[in-house]
């Protein structure tokens, strides 16, 4: 007999009822198919020749180990289940025959098939057996075994309906995830990553300088100095915009083209191994941005400084002629005095250079393909139909995920 085997849950069921004497289960969990045989071999070898230790939590069903229904059968139908936190491992023992066995989490993957070479379990020896039944929860046969009976290292803890109810709740506040889906999920996010580039630029000439109410401008009669002050104000209606940003904003549009491959609604998708080309690319391109920036600055403080000179002259005759309060409270009642206090007055509400250019960025943003974006079909196809076929045989298929199925619908 071979020592490598494959243990599916087909063939476990099968194992179970085949069994004459007795049947002990250890594993992290159990699927219905199953839990029914098991309930099956309960009624017909008796009472206490079936023994079940499990990991009874929600964290085993998230991951697909098992399903919290089954055990619930085997508790309502008197089948003795035992607790053994952590359990990963597997062992089935029907009668004299006996297995040590992986189960897999079906978060991760499939269960193997019958006709797989994916080995996942061991053949053990007769010897083997009875050394792994004094390390489990004894049988006998038509005797009602105590519950609360100490073993040496397996199933020591019974399990028991607070136990059982509270993880029971805890799933029905946080379901399991649909487990194909979520497994497409894993692999569609080896591969690719949403990215959300986009360039906050150049819009200075929607910014508008507004006087402080503290200058008397407002109040002011005289229609030729509203009207040459306001003309000065307009100053950066007139900046053009630069040629440098120009050609950062292409590069940029280049860059788009080139990595981030647009897959309907959901937005653009790059592939994660071009995620460091497109990094330094895009480093190269910030640092464009701010030498950029920082000519600008130049360009647009100097603008600044002249609005201000030009305006001072106008603003300090309208001051002595209808003095503000704080000008009257704190100043003396000359020229050189209001054009003192119209040059503060205007630093206070005037930007500055820096705070014109300080939002011209460029932002990305990163997000992984989850569970709820495979559930658009559109997604799918859209990524087939843009992503050459190369990549996708090469990191999809070989990852043994239908992926040219599309997205399963929950």
């Amino acid at each position: 007999m071979p020592l490598f085997t494959t243990l599916t849950n087909e063939r476990i069921c099968q194992e179970i009822e085949a069994a004459k004497k007795h049947v002990i289960l250890a594993a992290p969990g159990i699927c219905m198919p199953v839990a029914k045989v098991l309930q099956q071999a309960h009624l017909r070898l008796g009472q206490g020749a079936v023994q079940v230790v499990l990991d009874i939590s929600a964290r085993v069903a998230r991951l697909g180990y098992g399903e919290h229904a089954a055990v619930e059968i085997l508790d309502q139908a008197g089948v003795i289940v035992r607790q053994h936190a952590g359990l990963r491992i597997g062992a089935l023992i029907c009668d004299d025959a006996g297995w040590s066995f992986a189960t897999s989490p079906s978060l991760v993957e499939t269960d193997p098939t019958a006709d797989s070479e994916a080995f996942n379990a061991i053949t053990l020896t007769s010897a083997q057996v009875i050394v792994l039944r004094a390390e489990l929860p004894p049988v006998s046969k038509g005797e009602k075994l105590s519950r609360g009976l100490e073993y040496p290292v397996v199933g020591s803890e019974p399990v028991d309906e607070v136990t059982l109810c509270k993880v029971k709740r805890a799933l029905e506040i946080a379901p399991p995830q649909q487990f194909d889906l979520a497994r497409q999920t894993q692999v569609y996010a080896a591969l690719i990553q949403f990215v959300e580039l986009t360039f906050e630029g150049f819009n200075i000439q929607s910014r508008r300088i507004q006087l402080p109410k503290t200058l008397p401008l407002i109040a002011s009669q005289d229609k030729a100095l509203k009207d040459r002050v306001t003309a000065s104000l307009k100053v950066l209606d007139k900046v053009e915009k630069p040629k440098a940003l120009q050609e950062v904003t292409e590069k940029l549009e280049e860059l788009r083209q080139a990595y981030l491959v647009p897959v309907g609604q959901a937005g653009r998708v790059m592939l994660k191994s071009k995620r460091q080309s497109f990094e330094n690319e895009l480093a190269k391109i910030e640092k464009d941005l701010d030498d950029c920036k920082e000519a600008l600055k130049k360009d647009l403080q100097e603008a600044l400084n002249k609005v201000i000179d030009a305006i001072v002259p106008d603003l300090s005759r309208a001051v002595m002629a209808n003095p503000p309060s704080r000008f009257r409270g704190l100043f003396l009642a000359t020229e050189e005095s209001a054009a003192v206090y119209v040059r503060e007055e205007l630093a206070k509400s005037f930007p500055t250079a820096e705070e014109l250019v300080f939002g011209m960025k460029i932002h990305k943003f990163y997000k992984d393909v989850t569970y709820e974006t495979l559930k658009n079909k559109d997604f799918g196809e859209r990524v087939m139909k843009e992503i050459p076929q190369s990549v996708m045989d090469g990191a999809l298929l070989k990852e043994e995920v239908a992926a040219k199925a599309g997205p399963v619908m929950s």
